[in-house]
């Protein structure tokens, strides 16, 4: 597994895990508009564009519960506050 660090001003919101890869959820809060970066890996998969961090949270907050009802699990990377 590749140690991943997110830029200046960007936060880890959850990291999770199956079998040998790693799927992390970073919030981009620059000034306007506001990124959600999905990344497999090291790899972005997922770019989602928003104008305020309530609905940038919302939408990452389903999209990891959905991956976690497919098999996806916590990772040992996760952030202790996962959203």
């Amino acid at each position: 597994m590749s140690k991943y660090t997110v830029e200046p001003g960007a936060r880890l919101l959850w990291c999770l895990r199956r079998t040998t890869s790693d799927i992390r959820c970073v919030l981009c809060p620059h000034l306007a508009p506001i990124e959600v970066h999905v990344l497999q890996d090291r790899d972005l998969v997922i770019r989602e564009v928003f104008t305020d961090d309530s609905a940038a949270l919302s939408w990452a907050t389903a999209y990891g519960d959905r991956l976690r009802q497919h098999g996806w699990r916590e990772s040992p990377e996760a952030p202790s506050s996962a959203a």
